[in-house]
């Protein structure tokens, strides 16, 4: 019987997690919330060969995130059939898989190796590639980046001589990316430092070659963790309603607290003004559903609590550097 990555999602273990976010995340039932768009047996629009149950999130990083710290663009849970087969000259991240079930065929250059069930991949997308399954296929995937990455993703290379590898620190790779996936298909975010710490932890374990269990959070002021409860309330009340026309004054009176310390408390644990942050849950849909629906855009902006387009369009542009419309037609790693 094939795995399903619902299964494994929902064996993670919240004492596993880091946030106690991701706790009440744990208790909800994990459901494909966008089955409204499926094309045939294609989940996702803008992708052929991916079935039903696959989906992806997206991500904008702030500029001094993106100075500063390792981030993550994207990230996703793919089933797919033998149709599913990518090709890129250029796409301005770098790639992380772990091989949940099946093959999948990678070239890199003039080389080409074939990761199977239970095996990490890590590419340098700068570089023309080119991926595709043999047969049914699941895998979880991230799109990551930062300041020195490069340097890293070499030294990688050199360690293990390829693009794919099977070793004890698989297991890590694969829970750390599940939990990005977690988080992102509930609607919320993780705050920009644990999620540096997070890639660059996975980075390391490859490097290593021994899980690294111990997170710099875990050993630093609760200040810089989402732990507070308060904050967690604030952050499912948006995911729960950023569709529609929410206030800051609105998500503190949720949580009882002046609009005034609640935006202090909120920055100070998550990294984010209350509003900062709602606007990146909204623009992080509205790149979902521009990748894996044809809605047109007008729509899209209505579903994500913008009521003028022109507004959503303005936000958007000026956050991910594209249009919407520019977005919808790019590779899908980029911004």
């Amino acid at each position: 019987m094939r795995k399903t990555l619902e299964n494994m999602l929902s064996k993670i273990s919240a004492a596993n997690l880091t946030d106690r976010i991701l706790h009440g995340i744990l208790k909800q039932k994990l459901v494909t919330k966008t089955n409204i768009f499926l094309r045939g047996d294609s989940m996702l629009a803008h992708e052929s060969g991916t079935c039903s149950g696959s989906d992806l999130y997206f991500h904008t990083p702030s500029v001094q995130t993106r100075e500063m710290l390792f981030y993550m663009t994207s990230c996703g849970y793919y089933y797919t059939d033998y149709n599913y087969h990518i090709t890129r000259d250029y796409v301005e991240e770098f790639l992380l898989f772990y091989i949940c079930d099946g093959r999948l065929s990678i070239r890199m250059g003039d080389k080409t190796i074939v990761a199977t069930e239970g095996q990490v991949c890590f590419l340098n997308c700068h570089l023309t590639h080119e991926y595709y399954t043999i047969g049914h296929t699941e895998f979880v995937w991230i799109h990551i980046n930062g300041s020195n990455i490069q340097q890293l993703y070499d030294h990688v290379l050199d360690l293990y001589g390829a693009h794919v590898f099977h070793s004890t620190v698989a297991p890590q790779i694969k829970k750390d990316i599940f939990d990005f996936v977690y988080v992102c298909r509930n609607d919320q975010m993780m705050p920009d430092l644990e999620a540096s710490h997070r890639i660059y932890r996975m980075i390391l374990t490859l490097l290593s070659g021994i899980p690294q269990r111990k997170s710099i959070l875990t050993s630093s002021k609760k200040s810089h963790r989402i732990t507070d409860s308060v904050v967690s309330s604030a952050m499912q009340f948006i995911g729960n309603n950023y569709r529609h026309s929410i206030s800051v004054a609105d998500i503190a009176q949720n949580v009882g607290m002046s609009k005034a310390h609640f935006s202090r408390i909120f920055k100070k644990q998550s990294g984010y003004a209350p509003h900062e942050y709602l606007i990146q849950i909204r623009l992080n849909r509205a790149k979902h559903l521009l990748k894996t629906t044809e809605m047109p855009i007008k729509n899209i902006s209505q579903e994500v609590g913008y009521q003028d387009v022109t507004t959503f369009t303005s936000a958007f542009t000026n956050r991910v550097g594209l249009s919407p419309a520019q977005f919808r037609n790019s590779s899908l790693g980029s911004t």
